[in-house]
């Protein structure tokens, strides 16, 4: 079996003048990709890397990154993927003790010729983190069989040529990249790099499609929706959006002049999609009959040679048509949760059918209809998908409970005011700098304040709790635990939800966009994410400001000063100017 450094190899032999990566101004041809690789790659030996010598990437979506990953594979080593945006608690207990971490400028010289180390198809290849119910997060590590599989999946799937265009578009920490790199620059291809402002913005990102001629793109559900619910020109290039999800809400408007499909899978076991080839197994936005348009999309099928077994909790197949835990076997399973054998015998078990084999236990809840393709019904444990990121709510509690001022606490998903899920954290005896315990709602506000600020220096964003409530105590059960159906309903935004509006026209407006983004009505000096907003409701309610009122706020100096005061400021100084 060929690993995906080597089926890249005999790419940049073949074509070795084919553009391979366009990031901005940066374009590297396939030779050029290969021998910076190379280069860094024998660097990297001469470093001590051997084989799965973790080698953490602490890089942004980039050249720099590409080129590493390629690296890391050619010189035998396990690449530890990392968001550089985490928090350095986060961070550090990875970066001890590695002999290399590549966090800036590659310093290596191209080099023609590669290490020509061997690797194993059942060696590591990478590693991601994902959030872990213990309290730490987990390290999954998986093999290059796993990606050789998923490569060949999706060529043939996707039907993938050297003609093909691919965004990239994932966090840098995330195994999603496997997906936008590999079966593109393994078939010839070229991946195009969207930078952080342009993939955060639907309307941005779909007209950067359209100008980069892009044929294939996976985007995450959060933003998925908006991205293929705008107007699209009859002219682009694209013909596949992959929406990575487990519950894609709606099929989107039959008018597009591109396929959307649904892709579910995490770094421990991928291999369910609603694309597959032969034609007639496809349940796409294109291929589903109106019957099926009027249900929610199906995360499909299991890939050829993948195993979903839709199970009781004792492993027995659960009768046609009733829900069940999903069970996934095959070639793209990982390895396991490296360095916790306990943890990883939790998940990984051997497959009840026999042969000698493993399935992967998701904990996801699934029927299969009478089609035979899945629908996802939830969870069976309290893990929560935040934005496309799955999240343990028992970890971001470990950490809450690391304050002092924390004696309990219980972190929960709730559908928000606007239908997304949000992290709900409720706290008990959180106390002041004085040492006074206070629990009204205006006294626990500073507290409130301190904590979000204290989770955001330890968790990544998409992990700190969007709104915070402080309680006497806990409601237990009969049982004496936490009753978590009792918890009071959060509260969205700073402000009273019965605040008069403004007569100021330019006001009034800006509240109302506040108000739709958030769900709760706000004032002029409400902050937006102590109010329960994060980076993508950020980004929707810049464009939604721009839209109306013709100016032009980037998500990043908005979040400076993330005020309604601010907005109403920028539009008009922006409108004096016209």
């Amino acid at each position: 079996m060929d690993v995906v450094h080597t089926l890249f190899e005999k790419r940049a032999l073949e074509t070795p003048d084919s553009t391979a990566l366009v990031s901005g101004a940066v374009s590297l041809t396939y030779r050029e990709l290969d021998a910076r690789a190379n280069g860094l790659a024998r660097s990297l030996l001469h470093r001590g890397v051997g084989p799965e010598t973790p080698v953490p990437l602490r890089l942004d979506r980039s050249p720099e990154l590409l080129v590493a990953l390629l690296a890391v594979c050619k010189a035998g080593g396990t690449a530890v993927l990392l968001d550089p945006g985490w928090p350095e608690d986060r961070l550090a207990p990875v970066l001890d003790g590695c002999p290399v971490v590549i966090d800036g400028p590659l310093d290596a010289e191209p080099a023609a010729e590669g290490p020509g180390v061997p690797a194993h198809p059942d060696q590591l290849a990478y590693a991601v983190h994902t959030s872990g119910s213990t309290g730490r997060p987990k390290l999954v590590g998986v093999t290059h069989r796993a990606i050789a599989h998923r490569v060949a999946t999706h060529t043939e799937a996707y039907r993938i040529t050297p003609a093909d265009r691919s965004s990239w578009l994932a966090p840098p920490a995330s195994s999603v990249s496997v997906v936008e790199l590999w079966p593109y620059l393994c078939s010839g291809a070229s991946v195009h790099v969207a930078d952080a402002a342009t993939a955060g913005s639907p309307s941005e990102l779909r007209d950067w499609m359209v100008a980069s001629g892009i044929t294939r793109a996976y985007v995450n559900m959060p933003l998925a929706e908006p991205l293929y619910g705008l107007p699209w020109p009859a002219e682009t290039s694209l013909r596949l959006m992959t929406v990575g999800s487990d519950a894609v809400r709606v099929w989107p408007a039959p008018d597009l002049p591109f396929e959307v499909a649904v892709e579910y899978g995490s770094a421990e076991a991928n291999g369910v999609t609603s694309c597959l080839v032969p034609l007639e197994d496809r349940c796409t936005s294109v291929t589903a009959d109106e019957a099926a348009k009027r249900t929610r999309p199906p995360i499909g099928r299991a890939w050829p040679e993948v195993g979903a077994g839709v199970l009781t909790s004792d492993l027995r197949p659960v009768a046609a048509g009733e829900v069940g835990e999903l069970f996934v076997s095959g070639p793209e399973l990982a390895r396991g949760y490296l360095g916790e054998a306990a943890r990883t015998a939790e998940r990984f078990l051997p497959d009840p059918a026999g042969g000698g084999g493993r399935v992967y236990r998701t904990g996801d809840l699934v029927r299969e209809r009478p089609d035979g393709r899945l629908e996802h019904h939830g969870r069976v444990d309290a893990q929560v998908k935040i934005r496309g990121h799955r999240v343990e709510p028992a970890e971001v509690e470990a950490v809450l409970l690391r304050h002092p001022g924390v004696r309990e606490c219980v972190v929960t998903g709730v559908p928000g005011p606007v239908g997304d899920l949000r992290l709900c954290a409720y706290v008990v005896h959180a106390v002041t700098p004085e040492g006074a315990t206070e629990s009204a709602a205006d006294g626990a506000r500073f507290e409130i304040g301190e904590l979000r600020a204290f989770a955001s220096a330890r968790l990544p964003e998409p992990m700190v709790p969007t709104a915070w409530t402080a309680l006497e105590r806990l409601p237990l059960n009969a049982a004496g635990k936490v009753d978590r159906r009792a918890l009071p309903a959060p509260s969205w935004g700073e402000s009273p939800r019965g605040r008069e509006r403004s007569t100021d026209p330019v006001t009034a407006g800006v509240l109302e966009l506040w108000e739709r983004a958030l769900g709760a009505r706000g004032a002029l000096g409400d902050h937006f994410i102590r109010s329960g907003g994060d980076s993508l409701s950020a980004t929707r309610l810049v464009e939604e400001i721009g839209s109306r009122y013709g100016v032009r706020i980037r998500l990043r100096e908005f979040l400076r000063a993330p005020t309604p005061e601010t907005l109403i400021q920028t539009i008009r100084a922006e409108g004096s100017t016209r």
